[in-house]
């Protein structure tokens, strides 16, 4: 097969309204799933007395903050979401099989993270748990597009929104808030990656996707990042074979 006859039908994939409607699903379906973790750990630190909001941020800053924190939280998404899960969890996924390449991605996942400012054991774990579930999206949505709609909403959520700081990094934010509390529930100056509130709310999305699975649209051919990987296609867990060119959403 000729390199135009590779190429075509990925970019006729790429002019298909259909794909786009599935793909747009699925980042929602994220963004949601971010939001939903990062206000499960709000409250629960908010019921336990380890943050207090003292007051909401000026218009001058509130908006910048969110404006500029959602660009940086898609874009960061994008990229560590094409790298880990896209390239490096679709290479190795064919020679070394699922569970081998899931948790080759999501080890790495926490091993770029870990000069970040605070970094612990903890919360190297839990970035690793993170990679976990970021690679189940990824599965579950047969491409990028789930994972990056979770990974940004989470981004953004939780440090341009709520003033947590994100792995280590402190952002302007729309709230304003202190928190305190044992560093091993909070995840101290790291923020909620760096504590078992954290981990815990990782964990209760992963159950949440795991059982909707079934209910999330996907594409019935392969994800342009695993093909472009040469990984072949990632299997979406829970997904049958479907009619027509999309499971769970009309053309």
């Amino acid at each position: 097969m000729s390199a135009e006859e590779r190429v075509a039908p990925v970019a006729r994939a790429w002019q298909d309204p259909a794909l786009w409607r599935v793909w747009a699903a699925q980042a929602g379906i994220g963004v949601a799933l971010g939001g939903l973790l990062v206000v499960d750990i709000f409250l629960i630190e908010l019921a336990a007395g380890w943050v207090t909001v003292y007051g909401i941020a000026p218009a001058a800053v509130a908006v910048p903050a969110l404006l500029g924190g959602a660009a940086r939280a898609v874009l960061v998404a994008a990229i560590e979401e094409t790298l880990f899960r896209g390239v490096l969890l679709g290479y190795l996924l064919r020679p070394l099989g699922l569970p081998v390449a899931v948790t080759g991605s999501a080890l790495a996942f926490a091993l770029v993270h870990s000069w970040n400012a605070g970094a612990t054991w903890l919360a190297l774990v839990n970035l690793a748990a993170a990679g976990g579930l970021f690679a189940l999206a990824y599965l579950v949505g047969r491409g990028l597009a789930l994972p990056i709609g979770l990974h940004a909403a989470w981004n953004l959520v939780e440090g341009s929104v709520f003033g947590f700081p994100v792995s280590g990094n402190v952002r302007d934010s729309l709230l304003r808030v202190a928190t305190a509390g044992p560093e091993w529930a909070t995840g101290g100056a790291f923020g909620p990656e760096g504590g078992l509130v954290g981990l815990k709310a990782i964990v209760v999305i992963a159950l949440v996707l795991w059982a909707g699975r079934r209910y999330v649209p996907v594409p019935l051919q392969p994800a342009v990042a695993g093909k472009c990987a040469g990984s072949g296609e990632p299997p979406a867990p829970g997904h049958e074979a479907a009619d027509g060119r999309t499971k769970g959403m009309s053309t």
